[in-house]
């Protein structure tokens, strides 16, 4: 695959705008003059009920798309990876101690691993087609990812050193963003296979594929509860020559919605902290994309990062 300038990887991450009225999703990284991370305090590393630990993260803030951990208040903030390729689309392993990651170092954009350090970095994917939006299962033995086909994406596995990759689902529109439930029995996505985005369930076998959401708005990247009890995710509404877009939590079969953000333009990408307690989510309420965090009630909002650069797809872990 010829390797995509920063533009076109704008245009290519907009999934959405291809196919619903040029609905724009979380992609549209930006890129801005090379600096260096604000501080070097110790990463923080326990939980203490109100939403500790630590938080990865992709930006532009280098004048490259790069990965970043940071403590859970902000504060902390270091940077992982340093190729002048872009690194992208963050996720930690359940027991925290690697994050997987998209890269285009290597030409075409491919799933790697590192150690939460930063350090043992490893490419797990080799071929032709774009890889996306890599999740761990449960018990930390696999990878989901998305393979975008340019026309379609589709969702894959594989197992965590990248062999035995297994395709999940095959329609000619676009499932994305798989998350295993904690319990193992189910993967949770995003499809707009009905012309609309809306959120679905199926075994970890691709089987039994089920709609959970029927309603106005997209519904984006749902992610499940520690517990499994619950999901968050983002809904979008395209009004008149304007989108909004607010972070929902719903009980695990798609009943009890209710909204959390009220913000002007788009808060999406949500992510549960580890104890459950709290969201991270992205925002551009400020006019660009930056990372927030609130209790998981939608109370005490705060934002994280202010670089002039996008900050995005949040993981939020621990050690």
């Amino acid at each position: 695959m010829n390797k995509i300038n920063a533009n076109a990887r704008k245009t290519n991450y907009l999934f959405v705008i291809a196919s619903l009225l040029m609905l724009v999703l979380v992609f549209n990284g930006c890129e801005g003059v090379k600096q260096e991370p604000e501080d070097t305090e110790p990463i923080e590393t326990p939980l203490d009920g109100r939403g500790g630990g630590i938080i990865t993260f992709y930006s532009g803030q280098s004048g490259n798309r790069d990965i970043y951990i940071m403590n859970a208040d902000g504060s902390g903030i270091r940077q992982l990876t340093t190729h002048s390729a872009s690194d992208e689309c963050p996720a930690f392993s359940p027991d925290f101690s690697k994050i997987a990651f998209v890269s285009e170092r290597d030409t075409s954009r491919e799933l790697y691993v590192m150690k939460v350090d930063g350090s043992d970095q490893q490419r797990l994917t080799s071929s032709y087609d774009a890889k996306e939006q890599p999740s761990w299962s449960a018990d930390g033995s696999k990878i989901y990812f998305v393979m975008d086909f340019t026309s379609r994406t589709e969702i894959w596995m594989m197992n965590a050193d990248g062999t035995n990759q297994v395709r999940l689902t095959d329609n000619p529109t676009r499932d994305e963003r798989p998350i295993e439930s904690p319990d193992g029995a189910k993967i949770l996505f995003m499809s707009n296979r009905n012309g609309n985005y809306e959120i679905y369930t199926m075994d970890g076998d691709g089987g039994n594929q089920q709609r959970i959401t029927n309603s106005p708005g997209h519904k984006i990247f749902p992610v499940w509860s520690p517990d499994g009890e619950r999901i968050a995710y983002g809904l979008t509404v395209i009004g008149s020559g304007s989108t909004q877009g607010d972070i929902h939590i719903m009980n695990s079969d798609g009943s009890g919605d209710v909204g959390l953000t009220t913000a002007n333009g788009r808060d999406e990408n949500p992510c549960w902290s580890p104890d459950g307690n709290s969201i991270v989510f992205q925002s551009e309420r400020n006019g660009n994309f930056e990372i927030y965090t609130m209790s998981a009630d939608g109370s005490n909002q705060k934002r994280l990062t202010n670089q002039g650069e996008w900050d995005g797809w949040a993981s939020w872990g621990r050690k």
